[in-house]
């Protein structure tokens, strides 16, 4: 299994027992995936109600609650970069974050105030396969390249080129995002790629279909089977958050599954106890669990998927 997080935190990782070590690695690599900076106590969380074999995922089943309607509402909770939907939570592609980030940089050079669904469009298209491209450029008076265009600020300074990458999202933008998370969640994709955003994009802006004669249907076509992005994840490690390193030390040694969820009903989030909470997930639960249910030895198992 390869190994996401970082060198300096296997002192702390080494002290659990070996299936909730291998738990951890699998919540490293969710992490990875949803392009978060560090991994948190919410990233292990959804990563253990993935496994129904671990002690406290059948803990989670003795109380009569559903791991994987927990897991959905803990990975909105998770940090990331990703569309939070009301049934499904997709990260976006390691290319769809390029282009979200190539929007933002190309507004801010331009001086704008906001990010809008043409600077998406534009970065998007421009990280197609060129087969996808080829088939756009055919369609009948396409424009794929919108050029320069004039700055559409009135005063006051233009949006930063770094810091969160959403803030200046105009609402128009934002909403290309989540139709764009719409295409590839009912399009069976694990990931927003460029050619959802395009799609996200001409969805919501009426004066970018007019000018790149380019219609949602249209591009639907020409996209059927061409639509996913399959850039694997560049190499990193990550660190942990503050909450995490303290769970990892505070937890006793050996520590299990069960041990993990129990630190995180006593010390995790308000929303993250809560939500445990409302699910009848108890640490009561869990002290009547213990020497009943039992981490399994580890194996190998495939990554943690992303709902």
């Amino acid at each position: 299994m390869r190994a996401w997080s970082a060198p300096e935190l296997e002192p702390l990782v080494a002290r659990l027992a070996p299936y909730a070590h291998a738990s951890f690695e699998r919540a490293a690599g969710l992490a990875a995936r949803l392009h978060a900076e560090e991994i948190s106590p919410e990233h292990w969380l959804v990563a253990l109600l993935a496994d129904e074999g671990c002690a406290a995922t059948r803990a989670v089943l003795h109380a009569f609650a559903d791991p994987e309607t927990i897991g959905v509402e803990v990975l909105a909770l998770c940090a990331g970069i990703m569309v939070v939907g009301s049934d499904r939570t997709l990260p976006f592609s390691v290319l769809g974050v390029e282009a979200l980030r190539t929007a933002r940089a190309g507004a801010a050079a331009r001086a704008c105030t906001r990010v809008e669904p043409s600077d998406l469009f534009q970065a998007s298209v421009v990280r197609l396969t060129p087969e996808l491209r080829a088939r756009l450029a055919l369609l009948p008076a396409a424009v794929l390249d919108l050029g320069v265009r004039p700055s559409p600020r009135e005063g006051g300074e233009g949006l930063p080129a770094a810091g969160p990458l959403f803030r200046h999202f105009s609402a128009n933008a934002l909403r290309a995002l989540g139709t764009g998370g719409r295409v590839a969640a009912a399009l069976g994709r694990d990931a927003i790629g460029p050619a959802h955003l395009v799609l996200g994009a001409l969805e919501v802006d009426d004066e970018l279909r007019e000018h790149t004669a380019l219609t949602p249907t249209r591009v639907r076509m020409a996209c059927s089977g061409l639509d996913e992005d399959r850039t694997p994840l560049p190499e990193r490690r990550l660190g942990g958050d503050e909450r995490l390193r303290a769970l990892l030390g505070e937890i006793p040694p050996g520590a299990g599954t069960l041990d993990v969820v129990g630190w995180m009903l006593a010390r995790g989030s308000e929303e993250l106890i809560a939500l445990l909470r409302r699910q009848k997930v108890t640490s009561a639960l869990l002290e009547r669990c213990r020497g009943v249910y039992q981490d399994p030895p580890p194996a190998p198992y495939p990554e943690t998927p992303v709902r």
